[in-house]
């Protein structure tokens, strides 16, 4: 075959991989996520902690549905009951909100190795089986916050390269998601090698989540670092954040400007999730979005972000998919 046959034969099948994609499941167009029908969709979800809180938290589902979000992030991990992580995607489903899995075993880990073994673990053929059945609705954010603040860039993208390959290999073509090293919090290994990795999946296809608590207690920061990932037409999320409130008996280290996080992100049409729903320990239950003792009653923080200025109930649109 000559060269100029070998190009238009690759470029045929990387448009067949591409369209599959966009047939089947979610995916990405520059610093867009597009559903399955081709329409852009717009994060405006909930972090609810199904990994620690069972029943509770199926249950919270339809109180978080009358919020007007449109994804949940089901905060998992591999110790889970599959049936029970089933039962939880299709309830979703149900209600008309994207189901994002994560896994929060390697939470501020640094071993490559066990980033591998969390898309090993969705690539199992039993959960490949199960989680595709689900894949037009689906997003599968790969792991929760791998990475701590001393990380390499190219480390990062390296490791998440293989991880993304795994996954791949497995049958999935919906979008994967992310995060960024640092506890979540770290955005510019994300400008510095996003494009890198989107490059490297063979169906273009990520979807990148950065956590804004501590390190972003600079509004100017915030509006600077998410403008120079829309211009560099990098798909984003901020998948968790907190807000920024000094009085009481608050982990400072969790501050964040949260107006100018919902402002910024509606302006420049990247999605946003905050955390969460409730199940917070003590230092950290000013986090909860609702009463512990009931799971639905709004708490300050929850009123700010679910009913506030720029918040889910005025902003969110739900997947098209759902029509």
């Amino acid at each position: 075959m000559n060269f100029k046959s070998f190009f238009a034969a690759f470029a045929v099948c990387s448009l067949a991989l591409f369209s599959c994609a966009r047939d089947g499941a979610f995916s990405t167009d520059k610093n867009k996520l597009i559903d399955a029908n081709g329409h852009v969709f717009i994060i405006r979800g909930m972090n609810n902690p199904h990994a620690w809180f069972g029943d509770k938290a199926y249950k919270a589902l339809d109180d978080i549905c009358t919020t007007g979000s449109n994804t949940v992030r089901i905060v998992w991990h591999t110790r889970g009951n599959d049936v029970e992580l089933d039962s939880i995607i299709n309830r979703c489903i149900e209600l008309e909100m994207v189901p994002m899995v994560e896994l929060h075993d390697v939470t501020g880990n640094e071993s490559a190795e066990r980033l591998a073994d969390m898309a090993r673990w969705y690539a199992e053929p039993e959960r490949v089986a199960m989680l595709k059945k689900y894949e037009k609705y689906l997003l599968i954010n790969i792991a929760n916050e791998w990475g701590d603040n001393s990380m390499k860039s190219d480390y990062w993208r390296n490791s998440y390269e293989n991880a993304v390959g795994i996954l791949r290999d497995a049958g999935y073509i919906t979008t994967l998601v992310i995060d960024a090293p640092g506890w979540g919090q770290n955005i510019d290994p994300i400008i510095e090698y996003g494009q890198d990795l989107i490059n490297m999946d063979p169906l273009h296809n990520i979807l990148f989540s950065v956590h804004m608590y501590g390190s972003w207690n600079d509004p100017d920061r915030i509006v600077e670092k998410l403008t120079i990932c829309s211009q560099n037409a990098l798909p984003l999320i901020v998948g968790e954040f907190g807000y920024d409130y000094a009085d009481g008996d608050n982990n400072l280290t969790c501050r964040a400007d949260h107006k100018v996080i919902l402002s910024t992100c509606n302006k420049l049409e990247y999605g946003y999730m905050p955390w969460s729903w409730t199940g917070n320990n003590q230092p950290n239950k000013w986090l909860d979005l609702v009463d512990k003792s009931d799971w639905k009653t709004l708490t300050w923080w929850g009123e700010q972000v679910i009913a506030g200025e720029g918040g889910i109930s005025q902003t969110a649109k739900k997947a098209s998919v759902f029509d």
